[in-house]
């Protein structure tokens, strides 16, 4: 990085905002995209779920190794780095559409996308913005039918 930019004139937090971010976002969305176009039956839950587990399992710890001594203007590198996979490549698809159908067909959701939604509406204790919300009612969706021993709204 500082043989790049240069030592003293690099602002890290903002470029790993800026483009670091903003890049590799639009890789894995373009790779969700490629994975959907190939599929006879596209399923964005599934596609969605399996990105979602080779980013946690392969970028995200990637990312915390190579900038661990760097401070993001107080908050940690793999909270900027959730908040942006948020923003830019899960609320960038249809997965609230996918969601209400695959509930009205009792159809499984896919357990890495479960825990995708848990893990991401854990931002909520310091993020209050829309796009949280979005992830909360999802994750909602998701985690209430484990959570009512009465079964779901309709009576079931």
């Amino acid at each position: 990085i500082n043989a790049e930019y240069g030592h003293n004139s690099y602002n890290f937090p903002m470029e790993y905002k800026r483009t670091l971010m903003k890049d590799g976002m639009a890789s894995l969305r373009q790779s969700l995209n490629e994975d959907l176009a190939r599929s006879a039956r596209p399923d964005i839950l599934r596609s969605l779920g399996e990105l979602w587990s080779e980013f946690m399992r392969e970028i995200v710890p990637n990312l915390q190794l190579m900038f661990a001594n760097i401070d993001y203007l107080g908050d940690s590198v793999e909270r900027t780095t959730l908040r942006h996979f948020r923003d830019e490549v899960v609320l960038e698809t249809n997965i609230e559409v996918a969601l209400i159908e695959a509930k009205s067909s009792n159809q499984n959701i896919p357990k890495n996308l479960i825990q995708m939604l848990l893990i991401l509406g854990n931002m909520a204790n310091t993020d209050t913005s829309s796009n949280q919300k979005r992830i909360c009612n999802m994750c909602a969706q998701v985690v209430y039918p484990y959570l009512n021993p009465f079964g779901n709204d309709n009576g079931s």
